[in-house]
C-alpha cells in the first residue's frame, strides 16, 4: 500500500490527528480535548499528559484508517502544528520543569518588558499584551534554572522521538525573534538573563525536518514541526501568497494577511498598535500579519452561560448549539444587546425582559464580525487590498457565523479541507519525505466530512 501522511493539530480546544494519502484525501481523523486544567486565573497543561494525548490520537486515527484491520498503513511523514506562544521549559536532561501555560492565560510581566524594551513591537511584531511567550518567560525564568524553551508543536515532535527544532513561525510568536533579520533578538534574551542556547538553534522553516519518529505506530516516519496552526492552515489553502487574506474559523479564530519581506518598522509598529501581530511565516521570504478574533472562545462562553456544555454530551451539545444558531440567524439583531470579550472576560449588556439565548448568540457573532471589519480595514490601510480571500475552519458550520462571514466576504473561496491545520501539517511532512512537492491543491484534494470541532 502507498504510504500515508499524518497531520497533528494541537489546538486550543482539541488535539486532532488526520490521516491523508499523498493526494490530500482525508482517510480518517481522531481527536481528544486539549488537557488544560483551570485553577482560578491559571490555565495550564502537563507536558507529559499532552504527549500521551497526542500518541493516543495518532494511534486512533491510524486504526480508523485501517478499518480495524491488523495491518497498518505505512506512515512516511508526520507533521505537527498547534498553538503559538505556549511552550515548555526543559532542564539539562530534557525533562519539563513545569506546566505549559495557555497562550490566553492573562498572567505575564507586560509592564516590566514594556519599560525595558519599548521598541519590542516594531522589532518583533509583537504587541504589548500577555499573549506572547516573552511576557510569561519574564515571570518564569527567574524561578527555574531552565536550559531550553520549546513551543508546543516543537515539544510534541521531541516527545515523538524527533529532534529539538526551532520553527520560524512559532519563533515569531515568542517576542524573542527579530522580524527584520530573522535572528534571535539579543536585547530580549538579555532582559530574560539567557543566551541563544535557550532556543534549539536558529529558527528555520519546518520542511527542513526534525528527525525521525520513535513512537511505535509511526516509527521511522519523517517528523516536521509544521508551525503555527493558523499559518499552516493558510499554507495548505494557498493563502501564504502575498496579498491573500485568510480567516481561520477555529476556536481561536484568526484573520491573516500574507506579505513579502521586508516589512517596514513603521508599518509593523502601526499594525501592533492595533493589536495585530506580524511575523515570519511558514514559507521562506514571507511574513504574515495575524489578528486573533477569538470568535470560538466567545461563543463557547455564551454556550456555557445558556447551559450548553460540550464537555458533557458532546454530540447533544453540538446539536443544541446548531439549533440555537439557526434561530439566531433567522431573526433581526436586538439593537440593545451587546457582547464583548476583553482581558479574558465576556461582558454582556442590554438584557431586556424578552432577551433569550438566540439574541445573545446573535450579539456575540455581531461583536466578532465587528472585529473582523476593523482588522480588515487596518490590513487594507497598511498592507493594501486583499487579492484573494479564503475561509476555513469548523465554525463555518455554524449558521449565524456562516451568514455573517458570507456577508463580509461574498466572493471568498472556501478551504476544501475539514481540518486545514492538520492537513497542512501532513502536507509539510510529505514535502520533507519527498512524496509531494507542495501543498495539496483544491483540484486534487477531496475533503471528507470531518467531525465539526468548532
Amino acid at each position: 500500500m502507498n504510504g500515508v501522511l499524518v497531520g497533528v493539530d494541537a489546538g486550543s480546544t482539541r488535539i486532532k490527528a488526520v490521516v491523508v494519502d499523498v493526494a490530500g484525501h482525508e482517510l480518517s481523523a481522531a481527536d481528544e480535548p486539549t488537557p488544560w486544567t483551570v485553577t482560578g486565573a491559571a490555565i495550564e497543561m502537563d507536558p507529559g499528559t499532552l504527549a500521551d494525548t497526542v500518541r493516543r490520537v495518532i494511534t486512533t486515527a491510524l486504526t480508523r484508517a485501517d478499518h480495524g484491520d491488523d495491518s497498518r498503513h505505512r506512515v512516511v511523514g508526520v507533521g505537527v502544528t498547534g498553538v503559538g506562544e505556549s511552550g515548555v521549559l526543559l532542564d539539562r536532561d530534557g525533562t519539563p520543569m513545569g506546566p505549559i501555560i495557555a497562550w490566553y492565560d492573562q498572567r505575564g510581566e507586560v509592564a516590566r518588558v514594556e519599560r525595558a524594551l519599548p521598541e519590542l513591537p516594531a522589532r518583533t511584531g509583537i504587541p504589548f499584551n500577555p499573549t506572547a511567550s516573552i511576557f510569561k518567560l519574564a515571570a518564569l525564568l527567574p524561578e527555574r534554572r531552565a536550559t531550553r524553551w520549546l513551543n508546543v508543536p516543537e515539544w510534541i515532535v521531541l516527545a515523538l522521538g524527533g529532534d529539538q527544532f526551532a520553527e520560524i513561525s512559532l519563533a515569531g510568536r515568542t517576542g524573542l525573534l527579530d522580524l527584520h533579520t530573522g535572528d534571535w533578538w539579543s536585547d530580549a534574551l538579555d532582559l530574560l538573563g539567557v543566551g541563544e542556547d535557550l532556543l534549539p538553534g536558529s529558527a528555520r522553516v519546518g520542511t527542513e525536518g526534525a528527525g525521525r519518529a520513535a513512537f511505535g505506530p509511526i516509527a521511522g516516519a519523517h517528523l516536521v514541526v509544521a508551525g503555527h496552526d493558523h499559518q499552516v492552515a493558510a499554507f495548505v489553502t494557498g493563502a501564504t501568497e502575498p496579498g491573500c487574506l485568510f480567516e481561520s474559523l477555529g476556536t481561536a479564530d484568526a484573520l491573516t494577511f500574507a506579505v513579502p519581506l521586508p516589512v517596514s518598522a513603521d508599518v509593523v509598529a502601526a499594525l501592533t498598535a492595533d493589536g495585530i501581530t506580524v511575523g515570519r511565516t511558514v514559507v521562506a521570504g514571507r511574513a504574515m500579519a495575524i489578528a486573533g478574533l477569538r470568535t470560538g472562545h466567545l461563543l463557547d462562553r455564551i454556550a456555557r452561560i445558556v447551559g450548553i456544555d460540550r464537555d458533557g454530551d458532546r454530540l447533544g451539545a453540538r446539536a443544541a448549539r446548531h439549533a440555537l444558531s439557526e434561530r439566531a440567524a433567522r431573526r433581526p439583531a436586538d439593537p440593545h444587546v451587546s457582547v464583548s470579550l476583553a482581558d479574558g472576560l465576556v461582558s454582556i449588556a442590554g438584557i431586556g425582559p424578552g432577551t433569550d439565548a438566540a439574541d445573545l448568540w446573535a450579539a456575540a457573532v455581531a461583536a466578532a464580525d465587528g472585529r473582523v471589519a476593523a482588522v480588515t480595514a487596518a490590513f487594507e490601510r497598511l498592507l493594501g487590498p486583499a487579492q484573494r480571500t479564503v475561509l476555513g475552519g469548523g465554525w463555518l458550520n455554524d449558521p449565524t457565523v456562516a451568514a455573517a462571514t458570507g456577508r463580509r466576504f461574498p466572493g471568498a473561496d472556501r478551504s476544501p479541507f475539514g481540518e486545514p491545520g492538520a492537513v497542512g501539517a501532513a502536507a509539510m511532512a510529505g514535502i520533507r519525505a519527498g512524496v509531494i512537492d507542495g501543498p495539496f491543491t483544491a483540484n486534487d484534494a477531496v475533503a471528507q466530512p470531518s467531525e465539526v470541532l468548532g
